[in-house]
């Protein structure tokens, strides 16, 4: 599949080192800064996925700043339980990514008491018991199918489910679409324009749609007198609507916006998309990567 948006470059890690520090193994007077080019090699060394050097790197990092230019030496559990403090006060970061940090810092001091370094891990003190949330429910794409012909009896119906299925994106979203918003111009490439306002502009992005979106939208609007927004109805309808055909294509779950939405980032993750520019594709503020990275990956990996 054609890319929606142009690729994202994945933050790389190695580029946001201190200018002049190469691999060199760390002593403790250094900082933690001045460690984190030994420790992102022994990362990549150890058989982790290709994203775990740089995500543990790069929570490392974070907590290097907030410590600034203290010595390895001198870092106490004192320290990491402010930043966590931070984290909450400030980020209103939930548990479970805490958690994800605290495992970050806990295999780093770990590989410093491994390189004798230091002479104990301070992050062992802080209690980080491991939450996970459980996997959502995905369409497999013999449900899809049989959605979508379930759907095709009604251009409104059919159009929505198309919608949703293709681009993934939210209720509110959908709701916000104007007519105009969808570019027809190119009948073998339509496009379409998610468009926010306020603080949210950032949010804003283009994405393709299926070229089969370009008769189906003519005849709803035909249909249904469609001018201004391309669905003038309320959240609680949009549900029902799509509940209800769920109900009709024969399937046992129950089909939702948030459902298509994650089927939608599943099927492109399988069609070799990065998860990076999936998450753009969703408009995902990268506060939210990390739970969603873990999740879309584990959902879109091989069964045991």
């Amino acid at each position: 599949m054609d890319q929606q948006l142009p690729l994202f470059q994945r933050k790389s890690f190695p580029a946001t080192l201190q200018q002049g520090v190469g691999v060199v193994s760390p002593k403790p007077e250094n900082t933690i800064l001045f460690s984190l080019s030994s420790y992102f090699t022994y990362l990549g060394s150890q058989g982790y996925s290709q994203y775990t050097p740089a995500d543990f790197c790069g929570d490392v990092k974070k907590f290097g700043l907030f410590v600034g230019q203290k010595a390895l030496r001198d870092i106490t559990t004192q320290d990491i339980r402010q930043w966590v403090s931070e984290l909450r006060a400030t980020q209103r970061m939930t548990d479970k990514t805490i958690s994800r940090k605290l495992s970050a810092l806990n295999n780093y001091f770990t590989w410093l008491v491994m390189e004798k370094v230091l002479d104990k891990n301070p992050a062992l003190a802080i209690p980080n018991g491991k939450i996970t949330s459980p996997l959502p429910e995905v369409l497999y794409d013999a449900e899809c199918s049989k959605l979508l012909e379930a759907a095709s009896s009604d251009p409104r119906t059919y159009l929505l489910v198309l919608i949703l299925l293709e681009t993934g994106i939210k209720t509110e979203e959908m709701l916000a679409l104007e007519v105009t918003h969808i570019d027809t111009s190119n009948k073998y490439a339509p496009e379409v324009w998610i468009k926010h306002l306020g603080k949210k502009v950032k949010k804003d992005r283009k994405l393709k749609l299926p070229r089969e979106v370009v008769p189906v939208l003519a005849e709803y609007i035909s249909e249904y007198k469609i001018s201004d927004l391309l669905f003038p109805y309320t959240r609680q309808f949009l549900g029902s609507l799509l509940a209800s055909i769920g109900v009709r294509a024969g399937l046992k779950k129950q089909v939702s916006a948030h459902l298509l939405r994650d089927t939608c980032a599943v099927r492109l993750l399988k069609t070799g998309e990065s998860v990076e520019t999936v998450l753009r594709k969703l408009g995902l503020s990268e506060t939210t990567w990390e739970d969603a990275k873990e999740k879309y990956l584990k959902l879109t990996s091989r069964a045991l």
